[in-house]
């Protein structure tokens, strides 16, 4: 079998800031592509113009314009991958179709990280979808972050479309589509929680850790116009300091993933990542 034909990694490049964002990490893309047999798969026009659900939501028809493939390996934008990250495909078992990190409620990070929504800290793995205006079952077990999963087009781009043009409506806690994702792969079976290392995100280790949340002290002690002329020039809501930018090094050395989500910058000088050779 032509593996790179077979397998990909995709990214969404749609707009002039994202344009922007891509060429920072274009670079570690294709080497990690490379490494994995992989074809890089750019989708830089917005699959539903018609805007039936945000742009957010379109993930879930990345499944079905990426039917080409066996297996597909989707990243957001603001990730570092780490010199050290395998071969993902291989985590993937052969009777599950979508791999994704489940985010672990139980945990001391998480609790620190959202102590001040009481809804989130309250929240079940159950409660989480019926929240969301999914019915119960006792077959879910988690809710995931859409910045990093894979999966098999052939499985999962027929329930994730019809779900995406449905009338159904997650109500005031719309997670896109995190949670439609999570639910119809792990009612049918289909789903596996990835080693958490593939999806190591930045905010729970500054927000949820004594030595993030100095770090986070830190940049708020920078004079408030400093930090306002810094984030409307660099797009993002955090200064980097020396220490930030040591603790994304030290990061890099212990997961394969980095993921920014958004809000903390990633354009700074690269560290351990995987490069071209």
């Amino acid at each position: 079998m032509d593996t790179i034909s077979k397998r990909a990694i995709c990214v969404m490049v749609i707009g002039k800031k994202y344009q922007k964002q891509f060429s920072y990490v274009k670079p570690q893309f294709e080497a990690y592509a490379k490494k994995c047999s992989a074809t890089l798969h750019i989708i830089d026009t917005i699959p539903d113009p018609t805007f039936h659900r945000p742009l957010l939501a379109q993930k879930l028809l990345i499944p079905h314009l990426t039917q080409q493939y066996d297996l597909v390996l989707f990243l957001d934008l603001d990730i570092l991958i780490s010199e050290n990250a395998p071969d993902v495909f291989n985590e993937l078992n052969d009777d599950k179709a979508f791999g994704a990190i489940l985010d672990a409620r139980d945990s001391e990070e998480f609790i620190q990280t959202w102590k001040a929504d009481q809804r989130i800290i309250d929240e079940t793995n159950l409660s989480y979808f019926t929240s969301r205006n999914f019915e119960a079952s006792d077959k879910l077990y988690g809710c995931i972050n859409g910045g990093v999963f894979i999966y098999r087009p052939a499985c999962v781009s027929k329930m994730f479309n019809e779900y995406y043009y449905s009338n159904h409506d997650q109500g005031a806690f719309n997670s896109y589509e995190e949670t439609p994702m999570a639910y119809y792969t792990q009612v049918n079976n289909l789903f596996q929680a990835l080693d958490s290392r593939y999806n190591l995100q930045i905010m729970y280790k500054l927000k949820g850790t004594p030595g993030g949340q100095e770090i986070m002290r830190k940049e708020r002690k920078i004079p408030k116009f400093l930090r306002k002329l810094y984030y409307k020039t660099n797009n993002c809501k955090f200064i980097p300091l020396k220490a930030y930018k040591e603790l994304t090094d030290k990061l890099l050395t212990e997961c394969y993933f980095l993921h920014f989500a958004g809000k903390y910058p990633f354009n700074f000088k690269i560290g351990k990542t995987i490069q071209h050779q």
